[in-house]
């Protein structure tokens, strides 16, 4: 009799345990889940665009119609904002690019990288890639509402007639 109580409570136990580490480990994928759950958006661009514009010293650069938003909850929260591409340089310059947060002012450089490698001598019909990922800090965002961002940019104007084509590129934003 004495075995079958210690049976039943070592069942008992297992059951127990089971159900701990059960609980336990939905909980993770909740919370793993939860994250990926937070707003981002991503845009796929696959039709070219011959971009002609300049911006010397970074000022003056023009929106490159590559939008995404994200909705932030009532406490802002840090994104990170990543642009790849592939492009090909027109105009032989230095391409300026940037980020444009809530319809303000093109920012090169204040957010992470800034510009576009530029080599003129490669065959036709080769492109390059770029990666661009930017930090947008909560203090930069509007609390409890939608905020957009937008790549920008343009040539340094150490050139006229400064153009560029961006071919395929994708524009993602998420929580950071």
């Amino acid at each position: 009799m004495k075995t079958n109580v210690k049976e039943n409570q070592m069942k008992a136990a297992s059951q127990t345990s089971k159900r701990v580490v059960f609980a336990a480990i939905l909980a993770c994928l909740i919370v793993v889940g939860s994250g990926s759950a937070f707003a981002q958006e991503v845009l796929l661009t696959t039709k070219a665009q011959i971009i002609s514009n300049t911006c010397p010293g970074g000022t003056g650069c023009s929106g490159w119609s590559y939008t995404v938003s994200t909705d932030e909850p009532s406490s802002a929260e840090p994104v990170a904002v990543i642009w790849s591409t592939r492009y090909w340089v027109n105009t032989p310059d230095a391409y300026n690019v940037g980020l444009i947060v809530n319809g303000g002012e093109c920012q090169i450089g204040a957010y992470g990288p800034q510009n576009l490698d530029d080599f003129a001598t490669l065959p036709a019909g080769h492109f390059l890639t770029a990666t661009f990922q930017w930090i947008v800090e909560a203090s930069e965002l509007k609390a409890g509402t939608s905020n957009t961002f937008e790549v920008c940019g343009g040539g340094s104007g150490s050139v006229s007639g400064d153009k560029i084509t961006i071919e395929q590129n994708t524009l993602s934003v998420a929580k950071f």
